[in-house]
């Protein structure tokens, strides 16, 4: 496979090319779906293909097929760089970073792998989870979602690379629904690693449901929520919210390209509070947003992107650290052989600080304590979001106190981030698909505990 990729971009690049990519990808993938003790789906499946990515002075092309022949895979070059001529009459040179010519071999080791763990065993697993949150209460509806994915991937490029990665992962998530007097509240949960079927056991599902059942059925307590401005202290998983939605997409290079991120032009400058560094770090082992390489065959890396409060840096693609004068970061990822490569995140973070939650909340007369992420609606150009979490407390001086439902807040991103006062020294992650033009793709996000002031906090009144 490899000889054949590697004549495609020797031949694209004798038909004129200025560089040609091709990637092939064979996937094994598993997704079972089970609402209230039900089996509603249970769908194994392979695929295979190739992507061809051509740029031509300035355009480009792009072409796939899953038909792994010669004759068709000639066809697909073709079309791709019938494709970047065309494209090339609209737009002016691009220059690609350079990036050091690769050959190598990866993967992630498993003990039990996906192709061979027979769907029943994988049915059982699911079933045990929902099981258990509906054993929380009888007033609890749950829906659970098993998906597992292995592949192996090849990259060649026409300037030498040479790359062959084979990956494995499980994504297992729940929600709980408790109902009573015509409220509704729900409670979600989820769990994602690299590796084989093994990683099943280290899951502790059963005990994740059933917590999420429990979370539910205690929202129907709680208050609603206040409105007005607070000191807010969210938790790990409410900051990964934030640093993915808010800041992250923000920082995509791409976007800082087209004029949609608040973040453009402002390298070098203060962007948030002393508190605040921002990491996307696609070498951390085994979790969901892990890559070896991305999909232009560039190494994965760590990236500081706000460092102490100072904008550092972005999230790169080739093309866009051509244009921006900046080295590729590796951030090049594509769904699958379907699609072509795209600025993505990979596992993005808050850095832990050096204070307790105690310390974090002990000055606090009057505030928030929000924790779990419920997602919500961010706008990278004019820097504004707004984001639910899944429960929230009362803090009366410098105690939780009162349990609060449906709780969101709002603001300005680059403010909100000039408000952080404090960020403790844990630490939480979780894992989740990030969506972006069309593609869906595995990350992580999380962060320690932090304090922010003067945010705009809207319940229900």
């Amino acid at each position: 496979m490899k000889d054949l990729l590697s004549y495609l971009t020797e031949k694209g690049e004798k038909e004129g090319a200025d560089y040609v990519e091709a990637r092939y990808q064979r996937f094994y993938t598993t997704r079972i779906e089970v609402r209230d003790g039900r089996v509603i789906s249970a769908l194994p499946g392979i695929e295979r293909g190739v992507a061809i990515r051509v740029l031509y002075k300035g355009g480009w092309g792009f072409a796939t097929t899953n038909e792994i022949e010669k004759e068709t895979l000639n066809k697909a070059l073709k079309t791709a760089i019938k494709m970047a001529k065309q494209s090339s009459l609209d737009t002016g040179e691009v220059k690609l970073a350079p990036t050091p010519i690769v050959e190598d071999e990866v993967e992630i080791k498993v003990e039990k792998p996906l192709e061979e763990t027979p769907i029943e065993e994988k049915i059982k697993f699911i079933l045990q989870a929902d099981k258990s949150a509906r054993e929380a209460s009888p007033i609890i509806k749950s829906t659970s979602n098993y998906q597992d994915y292995s592949e192996r991937k090849i990259i060649c490029t026409s300037s030498g690379t040479q790359i062959e990665i084979k990956n494995s992962w499980i994504f297992w998530g729940m929600w709980a629904y408790a109902s009573e007097a015509g409220l509704i509240q729900s409670y979600r949960d989820r769990f994602a690693m690299l590796g084989g079927f093994e990683i099943t056991e280290k899951m502790n599902v059963e005990e994740r449901s059933r917590r999420a059942a429990e979370k539910a059925v205690e929202l129907l307590k709680a208050k609603p929520a206040p409105g007005g401005r607070f000191t807010v202290i969210v938790d790990g998983v409410l900051a990964g919210l934030i640093a993915h939605e808010a800041i992250g997409h923000a920082s995509e290079a791409d976007g800082v390209l087209r004029g949609t991120s608040i973040l453009r032009g402002k390298l070098g400058e203060r962007v948030g509070s002393k508190h605040v560094t921002l990491i996307d770090d696609a070498t951390l082992a085994g979790k969901f947003g892990m890559d070896f390489y991305d999909d232009e065959g560039v190494k994965a890396q760590r990236k500081i992107l706000i460092q102490n409060g100072i904008l550092k840096g972005y999230l790169t693609n080739r093309e866009a650290a051509g244009k921006l004068n900046l080295p590729a970061t590796g951030n090049a990822r594509a769904q699958d052989y379907r699609y072509p490569p795209i600025v993505r995140m990979t596992n993005t973070y808050f850095k832990p600080g050096d204070m307790s939650l105690e310390e974090l909340l002990e000055d606090v007369k009057m505030g928030i304590y929000a924790k779990g992420g419920r997602g919500g609606q961010v706008n990278p150009a004019e820097g504004v979001f707004q984001f639910g979490a899944q429960e929230a407390y009362l803090i009366k001086n410098g105690e939780i106190a009162e349990h609060l439902r449906d709780f969101s807040m709002s603001g300005f991103i680059l403010q909100t981030l000039k408000n952080v006062t404090g960020v403790a020294k844990d630490f939480d992650i979780y894992p989740s698909f990030c969506g972006k033009g069309g593609q869906s793709m595995r990350t992580t996000c999380g962060g320690p505990h932090i304090r922010i002031e003067g945010m705009i906090v809207g319940g229900k009144a």
